[in-house]
């Protein structure tokens, strides 16, 4: 792991004598499990990364963590480091759901991840779920609904499971050791979590996401909003829009490759105008906020209103419907 950091110090001082920095909102460290790394390698490379670039006032610092590796000892270094926000992947509370995703960690671990926190003196906090997994019941996805919700998180994310070819839980699927788990009824799961979430007070802000008044993930609307973001890390990707469309770039993915790079772009993708634009519209209408969407897009936003997809405003604004967060897989396509 020190190797490891050493080549992402590396590439910090790389990124900040190559670009032009302003003033930094948001930092997130994730996916993968940063967690795993030992409290002092964690520090030192946010350390780095404070030596070089400046943050705004109330900037959002994220650490995505395993509550299997989460400890008093880790969240005091995490919090002196300048992590402020905390995204926990529980992924359920249900043993067998748990043991179908092969996770680490258990309901248990995730409730005292979530106590040992808030006695750290995080006030930010997300849990990551995950819903229609094989064997996986209404009643246990309800119970595990609630069961997050007693926590008291100011962010709950809630993710469909896909089988990624070439995973263990592709490949076991394909061999009829797991059953598939249907549309209709991934759509059961979707109703019975906007509900549930509703009535507790979250407010679905985007595709996957729900949170209390004011604490949407700022990091991941960057995303939705195609702002400038620089990715630091193995297989990092990068985003800077232009007037002209946009570039988009991306590291060495071999750990090995990354240590040893003294560059570490593997490969990057000009984006033309047009381009560009279609991806601002279609990662807008991911978000309840919507898109002031450019000329060029009438015809195809012409029919997403029509199948009740999104809702057209005054100032050339799209905002998704809620059968268009529920179907936004459809509206992707349409537009791109």
């Amino acid at each position: 792991m020190e190797p490891y950091v050493e080549a992402l110090e590396r590439e910090l001082e790389f990124a900040a004598s190559s670009f032009g920095f302003a003033a930094l909102s948001t930092v997130y460290l994730g996916g993968g499990t940063p967690s795993l790394l030992p409290p002092h390698l964690l520090s030192r490379a946010l350390g780095k990364a404070w030596s070089l670039f400046e943050l705004t006032t109330e900037a959002e610092v994220t650490l995505e963590a395993n509550p299997a590796s989460t400890d008093p000892g880790r969240l005091t270094a995490w919090r002196e480091a300048g992590v402020n926000r905390l995204s926990l992947g529980v992924q359920g509370f249900d043993p067998r759901a748990l043991a179908v995703l092969e996770r680490r960690s258990d309901g248990a671990q995730a409730t005292r991840a979530v106590r040992q926190a808030r006695a750290e003196g995080f006030r930010n906090l997300s849990l990551d779920l995950i819903y229609g997994i094989p064997y996986q019941t209404l009643e246990s996805w309800r119970q595990t609904l609630l069961r997050a919700i007693d926590l008291g998180p100011e962010h709950i994310s809630c993710y469909c499971l896909g089988f990624e070819e070439g995973t263990p839980l592709y490949l076991q699927l394909q061999e009829g050791k797991l059953p598939a788990v249907d549309a209709d009824s991934q759509w059961e799961f979707l109703e019975l979590t906007e509900a549930t979430l509703a009535d507790a007070g979250f407010l679905r802000y985007e595709v996957s996401s729900w949170a209390r008044p004011g604490h949407e993930s700022r990091h991941n609307r960057a995303y939705w909003r195609c702002r400038p973001v620089y990715g630091a890390g193995c297989g990092a990707h990068s985003y800077l829009p232009s007037e002209g469309g946009a570039r988009r770039w991306w590291n060495v993915s071999r750990p090995a490759d990354y240590i040893r790079s003294s560059r570490f772009l593997d490969g990057f993708e000009d984006l033309d105008e047009d381009r560009a634009a279609a991806e601002r519209v279609m990662l807008g209408l991911r978000s309840v906020e919507g898109v002031v969407v450019p000329p060029g897009f009438d015809e195809v936003l012409g029919r997403l209103e029509s199948a009740g997809l999104i809702r057209l405003e005054t100032g050339g604004r799209a905002v998704p419907t809620r059968r268009g967060l529920d179907l936004h897989s459809q509206v992707a396509m349409a537009v791109l």
